[in-house]
């Protein structure tokens, strides 16, 4: 009867024991990496989840929405434990928030764009400072000096605050702003996806600023960098990633010595 009784609670925490370890991906659009249509997330972070899940059963990896604006907010009220093609330096240390950094794994661009007929020539981007400029609520631009706050971006820096880079561009067909700044990928995909606009729309030499994208962990979790990393590393050498990144005009970078 005891014997029996044993076995019965080892069955019952048997499915305890084997449950995968949660962990929650906070993730806002910023195409390539997040892209929402009709309330349906795709993109490069997505991908990354699921070959994640694929690679090894231990944890369990989930997309949680956030914003640009509300993610160190959403990180601090416990909402979700990592993030990934993130830069430590946008925002983390600033609001004194403790999060493991990985070595940098890729890296993209962020330039100006403008109406052809408008702007007619790179030298056309070399002064911006009178110029106005669309870029998105919260995130950090060089040109801005790193500020995020609304009415400085506005009365200093003369920037029209949008919620997507698909906005931005919208505003820059619609005249409506001299200038957007957008990434580099998120560019060359658009054009790919709308090719009429390929003459309307010239694109800076002139870059804002080059960023190196990380992945960014809590360090209470059970799951530590290091593995997290290597496993990440070891996604980006599948053909497929390999392709969907350079699709997107992206570069991969190799791991430190």
């Amino acid at each position: 009867m005891k014997l029996l009784l044993l076995l019965t609670v080892l069955i019952l925490a048997l499915p305890q024991a084997l449950a995968s370890i949660p962990v929650r991906v906070g993730a806002y659009e910023f195409p390539p990496y997040l892209q929402l249509q009709q309330q349906q997330a795709s993109g490069l972070t997505v991908q990354l989840i699921a070959e994640l899940n694929q690679l090894q059963q231990q944890y369990h990896f989930e997309l949680v929405l956030t914003t640009p604006v509300r993610r160190h907010q959403d990180f601090q009220q416990g909402l979700f434990d990592a993030i990934f093609f993130e830069d430590e330096n946008w925002g983390w240390q600033k609001k004194g928030l403790m999060m493991q950094a990985s070595p940098a794994f890729a890296q993209d661009d962020e330039v100006f764009i403008a109406l052809q007929s408008q702007a007619q020539s790179q030298q056309w981007f070399a002064d911006l400072s009178q110029k106005s400029k669309a870029g998105i609520l919260g995130y950090h631009y060089r040109i801005a000096n790193y500020e995020t706050d609304p009415d400085i971006l506005a009365n200093q820096y003369l920037m029209i605050p949008v919620t997507d880079h698909l906005a931005s561009v919208e505003l820059v067909l619609k005249q409506r702003t001299d200038t957007a700044i957008v990434t580099r990928s998120f560019i060359k995909q658009y054009l790919k996806s709308y090719p009429q606009y390929q003459k309307a729309l010239l694109i800076s030499d002139r870059v804002d600023q080059s960023y190196q994208l990380q992945l960014l962990l809590d360090p209470a979790h059970p799951l530590k960098m290091d593995a997290l990393y290597q496993w990440v590393c070891q996604i980006m050498q599948q053909p497929m990633m390999q392709q969907a990144f350079a699709d997107n005009g992206l570069t991969l970078l190799p791991k430190p010595d």
